[in-house]
């Protein structure tokens, strides 16, 4: 039975190929995007959930908060905190820290003593010791993970690092030169790290070879609670059962202890669970809940249009298999049998739908990993969760897709199925029908203006004006800021007429990196908010294109410090006239509580993406902090430019691997969330329309089909191609246009959510939703007059001598 019911429905399938193929090509593509947006939303659910004890690891982050109210969330924490927290606080199992340096060169001596390789790593160097390695779990290959670490100047390297550097895994013993300061010798291996993790280090150096990096802050990196840098991470592992809420007040009792009550006051702790971690915006987290869910909702959305389509053309249909549907009864099928029969069509279309979208993932998984950044994987017959989702999604969509026509289908009346009398049931589909069009264009028309407003706030961030000129700027590391070495580049550099200016400085304007602390301003006390310090050389300004608005611009010393201040900061102090602050003192406390003197006042930069709004800032020299040179080149040869700047770099930094980038893309990679957004967005927008229009012309030809008859008395009487054309195809832009009215309140209340994220943000003009109306009227209007030409322009006596 079951075996007749399949191929009963095979041959009905095959009967009708054009619209088979319109449903199975929509449902496809609607299980291939879920199955991609699965793929992806898990991947980013899984970061760092697989260490033994991941659920009481815990990072230590802290909010900052003075007088003004204006909360600063920091995802560091100081190493003395961490040293006091395992110490005094019995609910603390373990204490991990990790030191993170953003960017070293790493020197390998050849065995027979002649050259060296040189390799320069970023952002995947850690300082640390066995602590951190009993919290989180690595596979040891060589070495082991409570002794590797233990003494000075060793190291720990990852299996890919220990193959690039050595050719081999013998590499115990081996020794490494970092930033051509200090050698570690090789006592551990670990196997590279998994991709959903973020702690991306690959390089361990031993936390105990701390002063010998940074000799002249250490006694305040390790003793000071208020050391506190963005590159620390201290993470907690609390003991079972133990409240997190409890621990964060012990922790800021101990602060107060260590800070008093007054220096502490500012500071309030938080342990941010590791689950968390990667979602917390506010402490650098890479990617919000927020979205994944956003994403989740669009992929059902995409099954529920494609389902919308089967139901559509399937009720559609009916009318042609009333005949068969009577006859069937009369013969002796109950409604159940009947029921089942349309299921078993159902679920054919539903498997090989299923099939091709496995084609269409395999197909797009290589190209989207590398669009999206991440290492998504296919593998649907040994990934039980991905095994789990596919077997429920299609058992979905059977459900909904083939249940609600496979009911109206199987209560049709012999007699009137016989005769042809069927329209109540018809004209009830009908009205179902068309309230499945407005609710799949609501849909599409969500994602078109959503598309439409995050492609032009992703172009406002882009392209911005930013306080200063990111163009035809390069910028590069300085491994050694020595006065004599970086004069002397800076001349060299000078030298070429085609390089026009030249700045060193801790980084360039609109970084990520953070630095300041409390100010003190003429005769009065310390400020109650912070001030963010930019570490720049006399060549700053000009570099950068920062304009000046009052007195001059600060000279290059080591022994009197001049400081400029922006516009936002001089308000903050209450000064109206710029012209009020030149000459006033001016102490920065996390350069010298020794005041210097304010000699200029600067228009409003951004030193920071356009996500947060402009901080009150100041710019002073501070040759010990540099860690780049920005250097800005004349328009023309820019190739030869920079093989120049190569050499005379290379010839002051010989043991140093040159690399560069220009200011203007590093800028643009602030905005890599929102370039991801948009294009998952766009993507699913595209594929919903494309959905969409697959459906109104399966519908539109079935519509026709029907009223061949009507068309063919209404050509003999007269009407012309585009009456005909009209007549078809009104009915369906009527109902697009209700989806266009419905859909642009849901937008703008999601949309203006969204850009509530940005301290700069567009406009939602009323243009957008005009734009996002035709093109929706235009695309369903394309694709109903395609079919509706076609049968204006088909002879009426055939239309007549063939129909019913």
């Amino acid at each position: 039975m079951i075996k007749n019911y399949f191929k009963i429905a095979w041959r009905n399938l095959w009967k009708h190929k054009f619209y088979t193929f319109i449903n199975m090509f929509g449902l496809a593509l609607s299980i291939g995007c879920s199955i991609i947006l699965f793929q992806f939303i898990t991947y980013h659910l899984s970061f760092d959930t697989y260490h033994h004890n991941a659920k009481n690891i815990y990072r230590v982050v802290h909010r900052i908060t003075f007088d003004d109210g204006v909360p600063i969330y920091d995802q560091g924490a100081s190493i003395a905190l961490a040293n006091g927290v395992k110490a005094a606080d019995p609910r603390v199992n373990e204490a991990g820290i990790l030191l993170r340096m953003h960017d070293i060169n790493v020197t390998i001596p050849q065995t027979d003593g002649i050259g060296k390789k040189m390799f320069a790593e970023h952002e995947n160097i850690g300082i640390t010791d066995g602590h951190f390695f009993n919290l989180f779990d690595y596979q040891w290959e060589q070495g082991n993970k409570s002794t590797s670490l233990t003494e000075p100047n060793t190291v720990v390297l990852s299996h890919g690092l220990a193959q690039k550097y050595f050719g081999s895994q013998d590499v115990i013993g081996k020794t490494i030169r970092v930033d051509n300061k200090n050698t570690f010798r090789v006592t551990g291996v670990v196997a590279d790290h998994p991709a959903n993790t973020d702690i991306k280090a690959d390089l361990f150096l031993s936390l105990s070879t701390l002063k010998n990096i940074y000799p002249d802050v250490y006694p305040l990196m390790h003793d000071n609670w208020s050391f506190i840098n963005s590159t620390n991470s201290i993470y907690l592992e609390l003991k079972e059962g133990v409240n997190p809420q409890l621990m964060e007040t012990d922790i800021n009792k101990l602060a107060v202890k260590a800070l008093t009550a007054a220096g502490a006051k500012p500071y309030h702790f938080m342990v941010l669970p590791l689950s968390e971690v990667h979602f917390d915006g506010r402490f650098a987290g890479v990617i919000q809940r927020s979205l994944l869910s956003t994403l989740g909702v669009i992929g059902l959305l995409l099954i529920i249009i494609a389902c919308v389509n089967f139901i559509n053309m399937a009720t559609a249909q009916s009318f042609k298999r009333a005949k068969e549907i009577g006859t069937r009864k009369v013969l002796g099928s109950s409604p159940a049998a009947i029921f089942i029969q349309f299921i078993s069509e159902t679920s054919y279309i539903v498997l090989f739908a299923a099939l091709l979208s496995f084609a269409l993932v395999v197909v797009a998984m290589p190209v989207l990993n590398s669009w999206l950044q991440t290492e998504l994987s296919f593998n649907p017959f040994t990934d039980v969760r991905l095994i789990v989702f596919i077997s429920v999604v299609l058992l979905l969509i059977i459900g909904a897709a083939g249940s609600y026509p496979a009911l109206i289908l199987s209560r049709f009346k012999p007699v009137n199925a016989l005769k042809n009398q069927v329209a109540g049931k018809v004209q009830s589909a009908g009205f179902t029908r068309k309230g499945l069009i407005i609710v799949q264009n609501v849909i599409a028309q969500v994602l078109i203006i959503s598309t439409i407003l995050i492609t032009l706030q992703v172009r406002y961030l882009k392209t911005a004006d930013l306080g200063f000129n990111k163009n035809a700027v390069i910028m590069l590391p300085v491994p050694d800021n020595s006065k004599t070495k970086t004069d002397y580049l800076r001349n060299q550099l000078l030298a070429d007429p085609a390089i026009k200016n030249v700045s060193f400085c801790y980084r360039a304007p609109s970084s990520t990196a953070d630095k300041g602390g409390s100010i003190k301003y003429d005769t009065r006390d310390w400020e109650k908010f912070v001030g963010y310090t930019i570490m720049g050389d006399a060549g700053y300004i000009k570099t950068f294109g920062i304009q000046l608005v009052a007195g001059r611009n600060i000279v290059e010393s080591d022994t009197a410090r001049e400081y400029l201040i922006n516009e936002t900061l001089a308000k903050k102090l209450g000064v109206k006239d710029p012209q009020q602050v030149i000459g006033r003192k001016f102490a920065a406390g996390d350069l010298s509580d020794n005041p210097g003197t304010i000699v200029g006042v600067v228009k409003d930069f951004h030193a920071k993406s356009l996500y947060t709004a402009i901080a009150p800032e100041y710019i002073s020299t501070f040759r010990k902090g540099y860690q780049y040179v920005g250097v800005k080149i004349a328009s023309g040869n820019p190739s030869a430019v920079i093989d120049h700047i190569k050499k005379e770099w290379q010839a002051v930094y010989p043991d140093n691997v040159f690399e560069y980038r220009f200011l203007d893309q590093q800028i643009a990679d602030f905005y890599q969330k929102e370039d991801l957004l948009n294009k998952l967005i766009t993507s699913s927008a595209v594929i919903a329309i494309f959905i969409s229009c697959l459906g109104l012309l399966g519908l539109i030809s079935l519509l026709t089909l029907q009223r061949t008859k009507e068309i063919g008395i209404r050509k003999v009487l007269g009407a012309s191609i585009a009456n005909i054309t009209g007549l078809l195809s009104v009915d369906f832009l009527k109902l697009v246009l209700i989806a266009v009215v419905v859909a642009s309140p849901i937008a703008w209340l999601m949309m203006n959510k969204y850009l509530q994220n940005f301290a700069y943000r567009i406009d939602i003009q009323w243009w957008v939703f005009v734009l996002a109306a035709f093109a929706a009227l235009f695309i369903a209007f394309i694709t109903v007059s395609f079919q509706s030409i076609k049968a204006a322009m088909a002879n009426p006596v055939d239309s007549l001598k063939n129909s019913d």
